[in-house]
């Protein structure tokens, strides 16, 4: 490492107090969330608090380039070109984010920017692979700023499925020593949290369900010309149709043990319009088709709560983040499944469900900042604790 490299990050630790600005743009692909968030120490040691969250939206145009590349339909040359233009786009998004919430630039200590992921293929032999665009490079020298990024690549590096990461930052964040907890978070894909009060870094068992929003997302684009289901109001239309609930619960990566994750490749667009398709063609109603894979969404994270937790019948709380915690009728769906357990927001426990993901990585960011490892090999198959991002340096 350089000498001057090796100052920016002695300067960076040494800070009382450190403002990062987490970035995360999910596998929903609807843009880009932007926490800012302030830090003090690391590890076991650190606190936190949320200064100010935006989400500023991918133009149509760049959403549609990100799901073509998404969906391996982009030659080489053009995805390297959209990584370098969608850098631009994070940059952009950071200072407007900081604009609205009255941060100057120059206060950002660093940025985590989880970047737009485009392939996840963990299990590839001889070597996994997960590659997230949006170059890194143009953010820290457009911010002259750290900027930590590729996140995962370490951990598929020694055996891990690269995901989820978010895991360590629930247990140092959403723990409690007094009640059993699920941390969930309802994306595009759906991933949980086990958290027992007995929870430690060793023994964290998360991974991802299923889908979350996705194949919801990609049916409504395909039956109604509509990104989501606002609230969930059309598949409260419907009724779920059980012999379609059942073909799909069929899939064999509900029933696989953890470690494990999902991506666009197990429950994207394309899987999600030919469900669509096929059902139409079954003569299932446009509102049912809504209604069954929300249910899918509801059914596999309650079955892998109770197959996979270790302790399903004893879950006191299911703390929920993300964009679905938006869908009351997967809410309700959820709490029909399991109805012992009290379902809440993550907002009620400092974590604001919009924003947690964005918060995690600002967190990432300052863990690989002061080179504390961040996987979890319970939870990814990692043969290893290893330090999690790559770190660029503005200037």
């Amino acid at each position: 490492m350089q000498p001057e490299h090796r100052h920016s990050l002695l300067r960076y630790r040494s800070l009382p107090t450190r403002l990062v600005a987490g970035v995360m743009s999910g596998t929903s692909l609807d843009g880009v969330d932007v926490a800012f968030v302030q830090i003090e120490g690391c590890g076991q040691a650190l606190q936190f608090q949320l200064l100010g969250f935006a989400t500023l939206p991918y133009s149509p145009a760049l959403r549609s380039q990100l799901l073509r590349a998404s969906d391996g339909q982009l030659p080489l040359r053009e995805a390297y070109e959209l990584d370098s233009d969608l850098g631009l786009v994070y940059a952009d998004a950071i200072a407007e984010a900081a604009r609205q919430w009255g941060i100057a630039p120059g206060a950002i200590a660093a940025v985590g920017l989880h970047g737009q992921t485009v392939y996840h293929n963990p299990n590839r032999l001889p070597a996994g692979v997960t590659v997230q665009i949006g170059s890194a490079a143009a953010v820290a020298q457009r911010l002259q700023t750290l900027v930590v990024s590729d996140f995962r690549t370490n951990d598929v590096a020694v055996g891990g499925q690269g995901a989820p990461l978010v895991p360590y930052c629930d247990l140092l964040l959403l723990r409690s020593p007094l009640r059993n907890r699920v941390a969930l978070n309802i994306g595009g894909i759906a991933n949980l949290t086990a958290l027992p009060t007995s929870a430690t870094a060793e023994t964290l068992i998360a991974f991802d369900t299923g889908p979350g929003n996705m194949m919801i997302d990609a049916a409504m684009r395909h039956l109604f010309g509509s990104d989501y289901d606002a609230a969930g109001n059309v598949a409260a239309t419907g009724t779920v149709n059980a012999p379609l609930l059942w073909q799909l619960l069929a899939n064999p990566y509900f029933q696989a043990p953890p470690p494990k994750s999902a991506g666009r490749e197990d429950f994207g667009e394309e899987v999600g319009r030919a469900v669509a398709q096929q059902a139409l063609a079954d003569g299932i109603s446009p509102e049912s088709i809504i209604a069954t894979l929300t249910q899918l969404t509801a059914t596999t994270i309650a079955e892998a709560i109770g197959s996979h937790c270790g302790f399903a019948s004893s879950v006191d709380e299911l703390i929920i983040g993300g964009g679905g915690v938006h869908n009351r009728t997967l809410m309700r769906m959820l709490g029909e499944a399991m109805p012992t357990v009290r379902i809440l927001p993550s907002d009620e426990c400092g974590l604001p469900s919009d924003a947690k993901e964005a918060i995690c990585f600002a967190v990432l960011a300052n863990e690989a900042l002061c080179e504390v490892p961040a996987n979890v090999p319970s939870v990814t198959g990692a043969a290893r604790r290893v330090v999690c991002g790559a770190i660029r340096i503005g200037g």
